[in-house]
């Protein structure tokens, strides 16, 4: 859980947008979507709940679905689309998907109230984790762990070494040694013994019992099991690395390097998932084709280092890449009227311009012999 949690917490981060891509050129759509993911994408969740959501969902059943509520809209021309009213993470009980004839695929869903629901594939935005060899869900059955089999006996193992240590190191405290009494004693004597004995160990508040019996203590050292950090640090590990996290980024302490892998290995993946799956249920073939697409943005420049930011901020400063606000914005510093402008660096000529540039420098006319 606390790996999920991680994890989910990290793709709470992502701003979604709207765009319409065309080659090199990318523009922000204020249509539905983009202003419904600005804040609320549904009347229960803001836009880090609905992320953090349906990341949990689909590490916890190995797939999300997501619902986008709409109604369909007839321009005058006969054209129809979609204006979307919400968006919202589903958790059913149990879900059937196949085919309809042979052309349409559908999914039924059972709800935990017991309601059943069956829509058209194509209307959910459905993600998956740890696929396996299935075609169609994920979590496939490979090798009959559907419960996850594996990963329980590694938990169960760091469960027990866990719970050992308090119940060793009590047991330590409490037992010192054996007392071996020695009398010839008959059997009526002997009960007779034991009960002045068992007597006297309820009256001491010591721990510490007098006797007058003779006999021989022989002292018990108990020691409390050390385990090994390597132990821990490896039963931590496998499920760790199930999750695609490390230590350093379970506990919060990490560099740079260690947050960019981990933005590779693990939020880099649902982004790409995530635009591709919307991007299919939302819009039409006809709007994929002139170039509507979802775009996840996740900031990675406020994970660096202050000494990263500053080689970032030289190099905006050099190429206009970023505004005076934006290098503020790295490093917690607040907007300035005049700051929306960029700085760029004269040592740096548009490659168009470049022979013109180089031919001025060296006094050549246009027109003028190559020799010359």
């Amino acid at each position: 859980n606390n790996a999920i949690d991680r994890v989910a917490s990290e793709i709470s981060k992502i701003d979604l947008k709207s765009v319409v891509e065309r080659g090199d050129l990318l523009q922000i759509q204020n249509d539905d979507i983009t202003r419904l993911f600005r804040f609320k994408p549904n009347p229960l969740q803001t836009t880090s709940d609905f992320f953090s959501c349906v990341e949990w969902l689909r590490r916890k059943n190995r797939n999300a679905f997501i619902y986008p509520q709409y109604e369909l809209i007839t321009l005058p021309d006969g054209r129809q689309f979609k204006r979307f009213i919400a968006f919202y993470p589903l958790k059913p009980q149990a879900v059937y998907i196949g085919e309809q004839g042979g052309q349409v695929w559908e999914i039924r869903m059972d709800f935990e109230d017991g309601s059943s629901y069956t829509l058209p594939y194509a209307d959910l935005i459905h993600m998956r984790w740890r696929r396996g060899t299935n075609t169609v869900v994920g979590g496939g059955d490979d090798y009959g762990n559907t419960n996850d089999a594996d990963l329980l006996k590694t938990i169960k193992a760091l469960d027990k070494t866990i719970q050992g240590l308090p119940k060793s190191i009590e047991a330590s405290l409490q037992v010192k040694g054996v007392y071996h009494a020695k009398t010839l004693a008959d059997q009526k004597q002997l009960n007779k013994e034991r009960e002045n004995f068992e007597e006297r160990i309820t009256v001491s508040r010591s721990g510490i019992v007098a006797t007058d019996l003779a006999g021989e203590f022989i002292p018990v050292n108990i020691h409390a099991p050390e385990i090994p950090e390597e132990v821990l640090r490896f039963l931590k590990s496998v499920i760790q690395e199930r999750y695609g996290i490390s230590a350093a980024i379970l506990s919060g302490d990490y560099t740079g390097e260690q947050h960019s892998a981990f933005y590779q290995t693990v939020i880099e993946d649902f982004i790409i998932q995530f635009e591709q799956a919307m991007t299919a249920c939302c819009f039409t073939a006809r709007e994929q084709d002139v170039g509507h697409r979802i775009k996840c943005y996740y900031n990675k420049v406020r994970y660096m280092s202050t000494k990263d930011k500053m080689s970032l901020a030289n190099l905006a400063k050099e190429t206009g890449i970023m505004t005076l606000n934006q290098i503020n914005e790295m490093f917690g510093i607040g907007p300035f009227p005049e700051g929306g402008r960029r700085l760029q660096s004269l040592n740096y000529v548009n490659i168009e311009d470049v022979d013109s540039y180089q031919k001025s420098r060296a006094n050549v006319k246009e027109g003028d012999d190559e020799e010359e």
